[in-house]
């Protein structure tokens, strides 16, 4: 028999995932579409480099605000708001006759994507037992991927068959029957349950959450320039766009898979650091884009390609989760700080890379994409230490104190944390 809570879960989880999937889906479907785009409105690399960091520039500008601002209207209005605008911006990038319109319709996107990951872990962090929110941001983050998917599979089926611009129009129909659906179905509440007494808010320290947030930077980076280039490289190294299109789907479905395992592999092994793991999941990313850069034969570069998203991707739903799990009761305004490193690093990764392949070649620029990733790692590795050694200074200095939800200082944590 089904709960109520657990009804309101369920609900509240898929509104997360198609709320965060119609944000990212404008600049997956400017990579998938890369070879159509590039030639009907005559742009190249670059160009398509700074329409994929229009978006992601304004979601980091703004995500901390509009997460700010999220944490007072509720998540169900950042959801309906979000997916509004994210019905604007497909519509717009699929009407626009020339580059420049294009750019206006994704700055529109970005607003979208800023306010769709605070609403999507407020509802999260409301609705979900805390000791499934390793699986909940598993699933929640697998709507990056599963944009991807999307944007795949619409090569094939739609832009090779009738045109790139219908591909766009139909995200639209889609986000705008999601805007319906979070308006009448507001994300649910978990009811604190007979004899259960909530724990406090760990909190995130300061600094430790700032280097997070750079670290998330770095990684998203090099992550968002496979995702918007993937394609247009695939093609250029003698692959038909078809086989690069499908190539982009099935990537994204192992790092949708993968993605959901480590989060239920978070909630199996609470006391294991999801930092730890995010620094492995890189590591073996740095070898996919190595893959990618040799470019010397297509079995190498599809094993790149599954590397680099399968490894190399995955780590987001980590993020997310190590934020929130610490800092439920301010989910938005913390997980608002993380999406701005994230979103600026998804700005300045297709920007830098595209500008890069222009002036030499897709082999250099997935090189340079390796050299970021191994500085992800080791941002995140020096993140985990700041934290700990924060929460071991307070509890040596003010050991009876009350854990505090609002000034992010922490009591101890586990050791393997």
């Amino acid at each position: 028999m089904t709960t109520a809570p657990s009804t309101h879960a369920a609900v509240t989880m898929l509104q997360a995932v198609s709320v965060t999937t119609t944000g990212v889906l404008p600049a997956f479907l400017l990579g998938a579409l890369a070879v159509q785009i590039r030639g009907d409105l005559n742009i190249g690399p670059a160009e398509m480099g700074m329409a994929a960091a229009t978006l992601f520039t304004v979601s980091g500008v703004l995500a901390r605000p509009l997460g700010g601002l999220v944490q007072r209207i509720g998540a169900a209005k950042g959801m309906v708001t979000s997916a509004t605008l994210a019905a604007v911006a497909l519509a717009g990038a699929g009407l626009a006759p020339t580059f420049a319109l294009l750019i206006v319709a994704l700055f529109v996107g970005g607003l979208a994507n800023a306010m769709a990951q605070p609403s999507a872990n407020l509802g999260i962090s409301r609705a979900v037992n805390p000791n499934r929110l390793g699986l909940a941001f598993g699933v929640k983050q697998s709507s990056i991927p599963a944009a991807s998917m999307i944007a795949g599979i619409a090569v094939p089926v739609i832009a090779l068959a009738v045109g790139w611009r219908y591909a766009f129009l139909l995200g639209s129909l889609m986000a705008i029957a999601i805007a319906v659906w979070a308006f009448f179905s507001a994300p649910g509440t978990r009811p604190t349950q007979p004899g259960e007494t909530p724990k406090p808010d760990r909190g995130t320290p300061r600094g430790g959450l700032v280097m997070l947030s750079v670290g998330a930077g770095f990684a998203a980076a090099a992550a968002t320039s496979l995702g918007v280039f993937l394609v247009d490289s695939a093609v250029e190294s003698g692959m038909a766009p078809g086989t690069a299109g499908l190539l982009f789907a099935g990537a994204a479905l192992l790092g949708l898979v993968i993605r959901i395992v480590l989060g239920l592999a978070m909630d199996k092994y609470p006391h294991r650091s999801p930092l730890v793991l995010i620094t492995n999941l890189l590591a073996l990313g740095v070898i996919g884009y190595l893959l990618l850069a040799l470019g010397t034969s297509s079995l190498l570069f599809v094993l790149g390609a599954l590397l680099a998203y399968g490894a190399g991707w995955t780590w987001p739903g980590l993020v997310h989760f190590a934020v929130v799990r610490d800092n439920r009761a301010n989910a938005a305004t913390a997980t608002g700080v993380i999406q701005t490193g994230l979103s600026l690093g998804a700005a300045a990764g297709p920007l830098l890379f595209g500008l890069l392949t222009a002036a030499t070649s897709y082999d250099t620029a997935w090189l340079a994409a390796a050299v970021v990733a191994a500085l992800a790692a080791v941002t995140f590795t020096v993140a985990r230490r700041m934290i700990r050694r924060s929460r071991a200074l307070t509890a040596a200095e003010i050991p009876a104190a009350t854990p505090s939800t609002t000034d992010h200082t922490l009591t101890p944590l586990e050791e393997k944390r």
